[in-house]
């Protein structure tokens, strides 16, 4: 019996270490995801950037155009008032030249106003881009070292899963099917020590008998109040040492 309580106990220490590299494993995708995210993010930023100074400037150029446009009208209409002898004629062509005047001053001053903001559309999107690129620098980066430590993590795992059945396999057919089905509740915790004389995993006092036979290592013993497989602190203590120093 102390055999097979040394093999459940190696086995429980390797399903612990199991655990937290499959934990590893699976975090690391969503990590990944997080990068890219991230990247995806400021490179939208970047294309916002140009596409707000690209907006700009486009509006800019129509807005010349306008400027263009009302000019030759009030070229038009200045020629007319010079040339009319109709008194209202001249007066109209007058004002329709003061009145297009005062849209040319309006349409300059929202152009410059485009202009200004094209120029700070630049600016911020050659910050972005400056952003991007370091973004995807450490994105490569993080990349390489997913897929370093997705080999390193796996072929660890790997490892100890092999370990893990040449142990397992070795263990009575009995004992192994209590352990399984207790690791199905208690992962990495099927197997706990008596400490004293309370059940090392949900602290439940063992009745004297049961205590007497988990010192004695005569037979499979369980708490009746969690299940778990309880063996001697000392046992324990004897298993846990070789994989403290590991």
């Amino acid at each position: 019996m102390r055999a097979t309580l040394d093999s459940l106990i190696r086995v429980q220490q390797m399903d612990k270490r199991l655990i937290v590299l499959r934990r590893r494993l699976e975090s690391l995708p969503a990590e990944l995801g997080e990068r890219e995210s991230h990247y995806a993010a400021v490179e939208a930023e970047a294309a916002q950037a140009e596409g707000d100074r690209k907006a700009a400037l486009s509006r800019a150029q129509d807005l010349e155009n306008d400027v263009r446009d009302r000019e030759a009208r009030i070229a038009k209409f200045e020629k007319q008032a010079l040339e009319a002898r109709d008194p209202s004629t001249v007066q109209v062509a007058r004002h329709e030249s003061n009145r297009l005047r005062e849209e040319v001053s309006r349409l300059q001053e929202e152009a410059l106003q485009m202009l200004d903001a094209g120029e700070a559309a630049e600016t911020r999107r050659d910050e972005v881009r400056a952003r991007v690129a370091d973004a995807l620098e450490e994105l490569t980066l993080f990349r390489a070292n997913v897929a370093r430590d997705q080999a390193e993590v796996g072929g660890e795992a790997a490892r100890l899963e092999a370990e893990r059945k040449a142990e397992f396999d070795g263990v009575e057919m009995s004992a192994r099917q209590v352990f399984e089905q207790i690791s199905a509740r208690h992962p990495g915790r099927a197997v706990v020590p008596l400490r004293g004389d309370n059940c090392g995993g949900c602290g439940t006092r063992i009745v004297p008998n049961d205590a007497v036979r988990v010192r004695g290592l005569s037979t499979l013993v369980r708490c009746h109040s969690c299940q778990r497989v309880l063996v001697p602190q000392e046992v324990w203590a004897a298993a846990e040492e070789p994989a403290a120093e590991a």
